[in-house]
């Protein structure tokens, strides 16, 4: 039987986020009829120490963060956070592109939940579809930092798969960070499904 690389996971991994991801702004071009480009240059799989320090550094102790719990064959926690001054960049420009040009604090925050949501699902989809990986999603939840995230982190015997996410619309760039928090059988799922496919595609 051919064995199976880490290489070659980690290209299948970045396949279905960047599937997931491309779904997603395909969805936010029609919320917000302006064009929005999605894509991830990093892509890693992190142990708890490792977390904080990659997210401390682009997510600081106060941050954006939408939160999405999920339940299934894999089971967790994902997140997308931004630094404040990412997330404000990224809510002027979609709520621009629907016209409002005074957005009101509550409209921001109903704005973010939404990207959060279509982007967190998008990817969590995505990977579920090609990977044949159902999970059940729970009530979406926000923060000003990645407490929930790292709560759940330390209760789950976790494994985090972190991407980085650049964001670009009309004159705005913005950069987010997408953490998928898995318990260890959930990852252990995810890893016997990604070799799957991978022996699949070699017959």
């Amino acid at each position: 039987m051919p064995e199976v690389t880490l290489e070659s996971r980690m290209d299948l991994l970045s396949e279905c986020v960047n599937i997931g991801l491309g779904r997603a702004a395909e969805a936010l071009n029609r919320m917000c009829a302006t064009h929005v480009t999605l894509s991830a240059p990093e892509i890693r799989i992190l142990s708890r120490p490792s977390l904080t320090e990659a997210t401390m550094g682009r997510c600081p102790s106060v941050c954006e963060g939408v939160f999405l719990p999920f339940t299934g064959v894999m089971s967790g926690m994902t997140a997308l956070a931004f630094a404040h001054g990412d997330a404000s960049s990224l809510v002027s420009g979609l709520t621009e592109a629907m016209g409002i040009t005074e957005a009101s604090d509550q409209m921001r925050e109903d704005t973010l939940r939404e990207v959060g949501n279509v982007v967190l699902v998008g990817v969590l989809g995505a990977m579920g579809t090609m990977l044949g990986l159902h999970v059940d999603y729970q009530p979406l939840s926000t923060a000003r930092n990645l407490g929930p995230l790292l709560a759940v982190a330390d209760a789950l015997c976790s494994v985090t798969l972190y991407v980085r996410a650049n964001f670009t619309l009309a004159r705005y760039m913005a950069t987010g960070d997408i953490l998928v928090v898995l318990a260890q059988e959930g990852f252990d799922a995810l890893t016997k499904a990604l070799d799957a496919k991978i022996l699949e595609s070699l017959d």
